[in-house]
């Protein structure tokens, strides 16, 4: 059985990137050939599945399928049959499924994204959970756009550059156009200067932190992924960033956390547990202390904060 050929990338959310209204969440390529297992069993369990089962996301997806064929399924469009040049688009709490031909496999581009700008998309009919399987005449256009987007981060995967945000939108701007439902002009988003870490070693580590974070993963399993010792590591993070390697790691389950309490009715226990958390008491533990308050409690704040405004309503299952 081959082994996966390509790489995704989770990427670090603050609240500033929250507030440019369109945010990446992550990305991946992905080449699965024929006879190949699917999907990849290397993703953080939140974004994981089965083909029996299929699975729920907290955020929105864009997938780019090329060469070859396979399936898609979700509750508003049925089984559709997917070939290449296809444009797949995922929905916040909408169960689907999908899966190339064991005969012939595909080549995947995806990105996550989440935030008001996309919402308020969904809620005037712009794009819809019913149109997600999109063929294209041409897709060399569209696999520019997320080619330039995956180099981006896969050069440097812990800066969320303003320009990714532009790249979504690029991105929503052509699934717009297939669906011709586009019903106001799109705007980009307000731009605002992300934090670039200007140390290889640290980038890197970063990258390992925030993709895999989701498993176990000690300091000492950290540092053996790079060359160097912990203590040049400590040595650089603190240099760099300010605090340890731990808090770091920390910081990166924490905030994985907070976005599934707030966009999610996921139960804690399941929110610790995909956040990368060994059980719900070290979760409750660090939020009090960043937060001042229990997961539950920060669960009920955020919502109460984001009442009138434009929010996610879908329920998730529990």
């Amino acid at each position: 059985m081959s082994a996966y050929d390509g790489f995704y990338h989770y990427l670090p959310i603050e609240n500033r990137d929250m507030e440019l209204g369109l945010y990446m969440t992550g990305c991946g390529y992905g080449q699965i050939h024929s006879g190949q297992d699917y999907p990849p069993e290397e993703h953080p369990g939140i974004y994981q599945f089965s083909w029996d089962l299929g699975r729920k996301l907290p955020e929105f997806q864009i997938i780019l399928i090329t060469d070859g064929r396979g399936q898609f399924e979700s509750k508003p469009t049925g089984l559709v049959e997917i070939k290449g040049g296809t444009l797949i688009l995922l929905f916040p709490g909408v169960w689907h499924r999908y899966r190339p031909l064991a005969s012939t496999g595909w080549t995947e581009r995806w990105v996550s994204l989440h935030g008001e700008f996309i919402h308020r998309l969904h809620e005037n009919g712009s794009i819809s959970p019913a149109q997600a399987a999109l063929p294209l005449s041409d897709c060399s256009t569209v696999v520019e756009i997320f080619d330039r987007t995956l180099a981006r981060t896969h050069d440097d995967p812990f800066h969320h550059s303003p320009l990714l945000s532009i790249s979504a939108l690029e991105l929503l701007a052509v699934a717009i156009d297939l669906t011709g439902k586009c019903k106001e002009d799109l705007t980009k988003p307000k731009a605002q200067e992300g934090r670039f870490v200007d140390d290889e070693l640290v980038n890197r580590a970063l990258d390992v932190i925030w993709t895999r974070s989701h498993r176990p993963l000690s300091v000492d399993q950290l540092v053996s992924q790079l060359p160097a010792t912990r203590r040049t590591l400590e040595r650089r993070m603190l240099a760099t960033l300010g605090h340890s390697v731990l808090d770091e790691i920390n910081r990166c389950r924490l905030s994985r956390a907070k976005r599934l309490l707030t966009e999610t009715n996921l139960p804690i226990n399941s929110v610790a547990y995909l956040a990368g958390f060994r059980d719900h008491e070290r979760l409750r533990r660090l939020i009090v202390n960043k937060e001042g308050c229990s997961p539950s409690a920060y669960r009920a704040r955020t919502r109460l904060a984001a009442e009138g405004s434009t929010t996610d309503t879908t329920n998730y299952s529990k």
